[in-house]
C-alpha cells in the first residue's frame, strides 16, 4: 500500500469512527427514534453522503455499534490457566479485566444505547446473550481446569462462572448504567475485585486446605 492509499484509508477509518461516536452520543441523549441520519452527519462533521457510504441505513449503523460492543467483550475470553501462578493472582487479573471493561465510559455508553433497543429488536438481544454466554463458557473452562488441577474445588464450573461475573456486574456494571450510582472509583474497583476473589477462594477452596 502506497502512502496516498494509506492516508486515504486512515481518513476513511476516522470518518467511520466519528460517525459511530456521534450516533452513540445522540442516541444516548436523544434516543434512537428521535435521531436522524442528518443529525448524526452534522455531529460527526461529515456529509450525509459520507454517512450513507459507510452505513446504508440507521439499522445498519446500529448493527455496527452492537458489533463494536461485542468485540470489546473479546478481551474477556482470554482465560488461560497458568499452573506457575497463584490462583488468587490469576482470578484477580480476570476480575480487574472485567471491572475495567464494565466501568469504561465507552462500554457503558455502547451498552446503554444497545439495551434501550433490545425490546424493539429481540434478535439483537439474542446476539448479545450469545456473546455473554461465550464469555461465561470461557471462564467456566478456567474454573474446570483449576478443579482438575486440584487448585480449587469447583463441582459446577458453569455456575461458578456465572456467580463470579454476576457479582462484578452487580457492582460495576448495572448501578452506573441505570444511573442508580456514580461509576466506581479506582479504590472501589479494587475493593470489588478483592472481595469477590476472597469470597470465591474461601467458598471453592479444596477440602484438604
Amino acid at each position: 500500500m502506497n502512502q496516498t492509499s494509506g492516508n486515504k484509508t486512515r481518513l476513511t477509518d476516522r470518518k467511520r469512527a466519528a460517525i459511530m461516536e456521534a450516533a452513540v452520543s445522540e442516541w444516548k441523549h436523544q434516543g434512537y427514534d428521535n435521531t436522524s441520519m442528518d443529525r448524526i452527519a452534522e455531529v460527526a462533521s461529515v456529509s450525509k453522503r459520507t454517512v450513507y457510504n459507510h452505513f446504508p441505513s440507521k439499522e445498519e449503523l446500529f448493527a455496527a455499534i452492537v458489533a463494536e460492543l461485542m468485540s470489546r467483550c473479546q478481551i474477556m475470553k482470554e482465560f488461560d490457566f497458568d499452573p506457575k501462578k497463584s490462583i488468587s493472582s490469576q482470578l484477580t487479573a480476570i476480575g480487574k479485566t472485567a471491572v475495567e471493561l464494565m466501568t469504561s465510559t465507552e462500554f457503558q455508553d455502547l451498552a446503554r444505547v444497545t439495551l434501550s433497543r433490545f425490546l424493539q429488536s429481540p434478535e439483537i438481544a439474542s446476539e448479545m446473550l450469545i456473546e455473554t454466554t461465550q464469555v461465561e463458557a470461557e471462564l467456566a473452562v478456567w474454573f474446570k481446569t483449576t478443579h482438575e488441577a486440584g487448585q480449587l474445588r469447583v463441582p459446577d464450573p458453569t455456575l461458578a462462572a456465572k456467580q463470579f461475573l454476576g457479582l462484578i456486574q452487580s457492582f460495576a456494571f448495572w448501578p452506573p448504567l441505570i444511573g442508580k450510582e456514580p461509576p466506581l472509583t479506582t479504590p472501589q474497583k479494587k475493593a470489588v475485585v478483592k472481595s469477590t476473589v476472597s469470597m470465591f477462594l474461601d467458598h471453592y477452596k479444596p477440602s484438604n486446605l
